[in-house]
């Protein structure tokens, strides 16, 4: 009654139903905020409060406030040849004399200081500029081992995701393309006459042939993400627009008709994150940057489906000869609630991610469900209201005409109408029903083969992810050059080492008392070395070590000393020691985050007994790495189980039938495993040797939409076969639910993948990978699962060929008995009742 009622309204007030939204997107854009002023960026903010990380990171801000949110810009200057041959003099005299100067005065400095004036230091963004100098104990630290390049390091005030650092590297990058741009109209070398001429206020010194300059450090990466983000986002929403016009227009091929559908869901997303940024403004959300991407492709690839389901009964109640504002009413009554019963099984179980502890899953819960809320909302009424107050003109150019003795519409039977009619696949329905009927076992077993070797694959390699956060990007990315730029010359993990803070529960203890370091600390870091192989290390710089046992060839004096106290010595609590571990290996593979959990177990370990009630805490972004590791590895286990649970739970309060929805739970969770089978086989066969896993972030949000997506079409398909149950009885209502609902939920699964594959426009190969996934997943729920493996099993049981699992046999339905009488006694029949 319920929807029988909102098609009337619907039907007879339209326009009161379109200016009531209208009202609705005006109030939402004139009150929503900007969207980049509300979204968070990165990962690492997302982590629990109680992580170990964050922990590690708060200590770090308490001990040593001064260096804890601080990112970094490393400037990579180097000679990569293939002979023995490094750097050269004119190269150390271009970054003395050109490229130091320039980023200095970028960076606000005087032009001969490392540090800004005292009266900018608050606003200077640059706190500190590093670069080798001999008459330091540590400078050389910033030339590799192989003389081939050398660092120059800029320490900033801010975090590695602060838009505030944008403008700076666009400006670094803009005056180093400059020096390039000179080196190319006018050559240097050790005879070069004419560029001698020229002094350096008139232009700066050209960068010397045969010299590479890349940009490395957290700052670099954080802003190439956000821009990665920023335009993946933006790439999805415009290729969603344009793949599902393309696709309603090939379907209907009747514009006006590809336009409802299409305005519905433009309505939707575009309310959904007006009023999702006014949410964050009140404080009631959080959103992270890129979570538009996902709301959009989910409302668009939903509602596309709740409206293609609409107009194919308007459709079908049009022509069984029903007045259009019928029509509206009486196909808002029959799969109104299938609709809402979908939407519902959807929103439920993307809801189930609010219960995860990462932030992130938290937020696209919560956004997308409500997104899908919107959607469902303006299926059930805007849809409607657009299709009466277009009328006829809907189908035009193949307009309905009006009987001359009758009030409704019927299909024109013109030339241009037959042609434009035709099936765009031509597939024929019944003919698998029909094989299906004959050999349920077979097309059973067949699909199960099929699709078994993938099902085993993607079970097996279930937690073989990748948690790289440059592996993320393309690789035209300047952080990612510049990252394989620092990791052929230095250890993999310079830049971004994992700081240890050691404190000691003595609080008159003092690392900085004496002239020496104390011996205990020292047996500590030797033991730590003694075991550099086995925990992947190749330097520990501490109190007791600043050059992480490089043999510069200089002794440590007395003045060495106190620079390393006031390097690794906490200022405010001279009990706490901070400990700089560089990893052999990429500090975000998985070898080293392996090796990180190693080192936080042995660590307590190496403690002289003296220390052994000392505090220990870990920070850095390797450390982060590990949390969000084991975060999402724990809520990949507890969103699972919830999403199966409450999908399987509504599931048996549509249906009321144990075995069926045991069964659908399985096909699905069996279309999963084959789905992330198939998409690990097909980016390893991209890239064999480079492919380091899946993104940790497919494997939740595939399971997540997949089975709330794709027991969808399962639940249109039971309840069309319930309906048809009462007039064709329980084997033959199945075929003819699957003739009827065939065409429509293969276009709605067209529809839905490619709007998932739109996710694969932009440049992050997590955003690939998961389009790619859920592209495959509802294509194998479509063509496979659904009008194969379902039927096939309500077949079998209700021709009790399941004896196990087969119901008592139940008495057929009148119509059902009515077809088995003679014409004559039927038609007596159907009159009489």
């Amino acid at each position: 009654m319920l929807f029988r009622a909102l098609g009337q309204f619907a039907a007879r007030r339209p326009a009161v139903v379109i200016a009531a939204w209208i009202a609705l997107v005006a109030v939402a854009v004139q009150f929503a905020p900007d969207w980049q002023s509300i979204v968070l960026n990165g990962e690492f903010a997302f982590l629990p409060e109680d992580s170990d990380s964050i922990r590690g990171l708060e200590t770090f801000q308490r001990t040593f406030p001064e260096d804890s949110n601080s990112s970094n810009i490393v400037i990579v200057v180097r000679r990569d040849t293939s002979g023995n041959s490094g750097l050269v003099q004119l190269d150390y005299d271009f970054i003395s004399q050109s490229l130091l100067p320039l980023v200095r005065r970028i960076s606000g400095f005087e032009p001969l200081s490392d540090v800004p004036p005292e009266d900018a230091a608050t606003a200077s963004l640059v706190r500190k500029i590093s670069w080798r100098d001999p008459d330091q104990y540590t400078g050389p630290l910033y030339d590799s081992v192989d003389k081939k390049a050398s660092l120059i390091v800029l320490e900033l005030n801010s975090e590695f995701l602060d838009a505030r650092n944008r403008p700076l590297i666009s400006e670094l990058e803009t005056e180093l393309e400059k020096l390039h741009q000179i080196a190319a109209w006018r050559p240097v070398g050790p005879k070069d006459d004419s560029a001698a001429e020229v002094t350096q206020e008139e232009a700066p010194i050209p960068i010397p042939p045969g010299l590479d300059i890349a940009f490395s450090g957290t700052a670099i990466y954080g802003r190439d993400a956000m821009i990665a983000s920023e335009n993946s986002a933006k790439a999805t929403e415009t290729w969603t627009v344009i793949l599902v016009i393309v696709l309603l227009l090939l379907m209907y091929r009747a514009p006006f008709l590809a336009m409802i559908p299409l305005l519905t869901v433009s309505v939707s997303g575009a309310i959904s994150l007006k009023l999702l940024s006014i949410a964050a403004v009140w404080g009631w959300v959080d959103l992270f940057n890129g979570i538009e991407a996902y709301v959009t492709v989910l409302v668009y690839g939903a509602g596309i489906d709740y409206c293609l389901f609409l107009i194919a009964r308007y459709r079908e109640e049009l022509g069984g000869g029903a007045t259009i504002e019928e029509a509206i009413s009486e196909t808002l009554a029959r799969v109104g609630s299938a609709i809402a019963a979908s939407a519902g099984t959807t929103m439920c179980g993307i809801g189930m991610m609010y219960f995860a502890d990462f932030g992130k899953f938290q937020q696209a819960g919560i956004a997308i469900s409500f997104g899908l809320f919107v959607c469902l909302c303006a299926s059930l009424t805007l849809t409607p209201a657009i299709i009466r107050l277009c009328g006829r003109w809907a189908f035009w150019p193949r307009m309905p005409a009006r009987q001359a003795s009758q009030v409704s519409w019927v299909p024109r039977t013109d030339f241009l109408t037959r042609i434009l009619s035709r099936p765009i696949p031509g597939f024929k329905w019944k003919r698998v029903g029909a094989a299906l009927r004959r050999r349920p076992w077979a097309m059973w077993l067949g699909s199960v083969i099929g699709m078994l070797p993938f099902s085993i694959i993607g079970y097996v390699c279930f937690g073989y992810l990748s948690y790289g956060l440059l592996s993320d990007l393309p690789d035209e990315a300047p952080s990612v050059h510049g990252a394989r730029a620092l990791q052929a010359h230095f250890p993999g993990g310079e830049g971004v080492p994992v700081r240890v803070i050691l404190e000691v529960s003595d609080p008159d203890f003092d690392f900085a008392r004496t002239p020496r370091v104390p011996a205990d600390f020292v047996a500590f870091t030797d033991a730590i070395m003694a075991h550099r192989d086995e925990l992947g290390i190749q330097a520990v710089r501490s109190l007791s070590d600043p050059k992480g046992g490089r043999d510069i060839g200089k002794v440590p004096g007395i003045a060495e000393r106190y620079r390393g106290i006031r390097e690794f010595v906490s200022t405010e609590y001279k009990s706490a020691t901070r400990l700089d571990i560089i990893f052999r290996n990429d500090p975000f593979s998985r070898s080293s985050l392996d090796e990180f959990q190693r080192l936080k177990q042995r660590l307590p370990e190496f403690l002289p007994e003296s220390l052994k009630d000392a505090k220990l805490t870990f920070a850095g972004e390797t450390a982060n790495l590990a949390d969000l590791k084991k975060v999402t590895d724990s809520d990949r286990v507890r969103i699972n189980t919830l999403v199966t649970v409450v999908v399987f739970i509504i599931l048996w309060i549509l249906l009321r039938q144990l075995k069926v929805c045991v069964y659908l739970i399985v096909t699905v969770l069996f279309s999963y495993f084959a789905t992330l089978g198939g998409t690990y086989l097909f980016f390893w066969a991209l890239d064999p040797t480079g492919f380091a896993g899946l993104d940790w972030k497919v494997p939740m949000f595939l399971f997540t939409i997949l089975i709330a997506v794709g027991e969808d079409y399962n639940i249109f398909l039971l309840t069309r076969i319930e309906e048809e149950r009462r007039r064709h009885g329980r084997t033959e209502s199945i075929t003819v639910a699957l003739d009827h609902t065939g065409s429509i939920i293969s276009s709605c699964g067209i529809i839905m993948a490619g709007t998932f594959s739109s996710l694969m426009a932009g440049s992050l190969a997590g955003m690939d990978q998961l389009g790619f996934a859920l592209a495959l997943g509802v294509i194998l729920d479509t063509f496979v699962v659904r009008p194969v493996m379902v039927p096939a099993f309500l077949i079998l049981m209700s021709e009790r060929r399941l004896s196990f699992l087969s119901d008592p046999p139940l008495p057929e339905s009148d119509e059902s008995q009515q077809s088995k009488l003679p014409p004559e006694k039927a038609a007596e029949a159907g009159a009489g009742s």
